[in-house]
């Protein structure tokens, strides 16, 4: 799959401990490890009976919750390379978020340093620079640590502390930001919009002008593998992102799969309805915050990636789209 001559075989019989393994991103990027790189995988998380093919890929599943400091511990041991990808998500209470996003990570890479890895790759996100205030996004503009958004918050509190806390050790560490990572197994950005369209909700604010910032989940893995083996990633944090493209046109794709032409939202409604959102939801963002999110135009730059990592989407939007059909075919949710 990954294109980088030479990247993966850097892995081969290294000791690799991946988090949240059991997640749509950490799964795929374990069962890539396992599968193609020759790695020697530990994969931990809380939901383990959702990890069967993990295991038939040679994956070493281990039940951790990540705020138990003994058992992060046990699970570190002897380990070389450790990708950081469980997260609390944007359902979770601000406390859980806390707890997970922020404590519990810069604590994996204190305890990573003191027990020899040699490399720690951190999954951020590009929700960790907050709403967009530039038209262009560099991977040096800082991330916004006092968003409302508890997620976006969190995660950006979490990337600052542990780039803080592996410069304090003396640990090589890489950040990933990546943006809306879509593909088959994706509930938030593939099965959710999808059911969106499929129910008339109502999804197109402003005319879904705004952009959309996916990544195909295979060349989200591609770029993190590459921050674990390439030497100049240490210290470095990169976007990961395909393509910006208008909302419209990427409601559309899955609009085309259920034959359902994706409805839009006058501006002035949508205020009103994300009001009521807010409210029923608990969050803690403002409702024009919420819009320049979804009506924002700004470009998120992988400049650092491509020039450090040489890294480029190897699959297409359409080849992704395409393969998320049949995924969504064969798993029923589309006849």
């Amino acid at each position: 799959m990954i294109r980088y001559n030479g990247h993966m075989e850097v892995l081969a019989n290294k000791k690799v401990l991946v988090t949240g393994a059991t997640g749509f991103i950490g799964g795929r990027l374990a069962e890539r490890l396992a599968r193609e790189a020759g790695a020697v995988v530990t994969g931990v998380g809380r939901n383990l009976e959702r990890a069967a093919r993990l295991a038939e890929a040679g994956v070493a599943l281990r039940p951790v919750d990540l705020r138990d400091e003994a058992a992060v511990q046990a699970a570190l041991a002897g380990q070389e390379v450790v990708f950081h990808l469980a997260a609390a998500m944007g359902r979770s209470s601000p406390e859980t978020a806390e707890q997970v996003n922020v404590t519990a990570t810069e604590k994996l890479v204190r305890l990573a340093a003191e027990m020899g890895v040699g490399r720690f790759v951190h999954a951020s996100s590009i929700a960790a620079f907050g709403p967009p205030d530039q038209p262009v996004m560099a991977e040096e503009h800082p991330v916004n640590t006092e968003q409302a958004a508890p997620y976006g918050r969190t995660k950006a509190l979490g990337e600052a502390r542990a780039r803080a806390a592996a410069a304090d050790c003396g640990l090589a560490l890489a950040v990933g930001r990546p943006g809306m990572v879509y593909g088959p197994g994706s509930r938030t950005w593939s099965l959710r919009l999808l059911q969106l369209v499929q129910r008339r909700v109502p999804v197109l604010l402003a005319g879904g002008r705004g952009h959309a910032h996916p990544i195909y989940v295979d060349n989200l893995v591609d770029g993190l593998i590459l921050a674990a083996t390439r030497p100049e990633a240490a210290g470095q944090a990169f976007n990961f992102v395909d393509q910006p493209l208008p909302w419209r046109e990427f409601f559309g794709y899955y609009g085309a799969m259920c034959r359902r032409r994706p409805l839009a939202m006058p501006l002035g409604l949508a205020r009103v309805a994300l009001t009521v959102f807010r409210w029923m939801t608990g969050r803690s963002e403002s409702t024009e915050s919420l819009l320049r999110y979804y009506t924002n135009t700004a470009v998120y730059s992988t400049a650092r990636a491509e020039q450090l990592l040489d890294w480029r989407p190897a699959v297409s939007l359409e080849e992704g789209m395409r393969r998320t059909e049949a995924w969504l075919r064969q798993a029923g949710y589309l006849k």
